[in-house]
């Protein structure tokens, strides 16, 4: 007799604008859940781990979506300070998501992709 895994439903979502890019391995059935992120704002590098990229530290701090909205914030290691955040949008008319990737310093308007 066979035996069945769990099955596990993946993917990602990659946000670019000028300026920045965010790139998140995340699980979504009932939730969300950010398994991994790199990020890129002005040439700082924030990463979960070397698998996902060289980079400044980062942990998920909290990830929710409903509905049309995503909303992901990303925390240095001692969980102190909020370092990194993705608010987006679904944008309909582009059939894409599309918001703001920002750092306490600087806000970049993004359009996502799923994959």
């Amino acid at each position: 007799m066979a035996l069945a895994s769990p099955v596990q439903a993946s993917g990602g979502l990659f946000c670019e604008g000028e300026g920045g890019e965010i790139d998140i391995a995340m699980g979504r059935l009932v939730v969300m859940q950010v398994l991994g992120a790199f990020a890129e704002i002005d040439g700082e590098r924030y990463s979960t781990g070397p698998e996902r990229g060289e980079g400044t530290p980062f942990a998920v701090g909290q990830a929710f979506a409903e509905g049309d909205e995503m909303m992901v914030d990303f925390v240095d290691p001692n969980f102190e300070d909020i370092i990194v955040s993705l608010r987006v949008s679904w944008d309909a008319a582009a059939e894409s998501y599309s918001g703001v990737l920002s750092t306490p310093t600087r806000r970049v308007e993004v359009r996502c992709m799923e994959g």
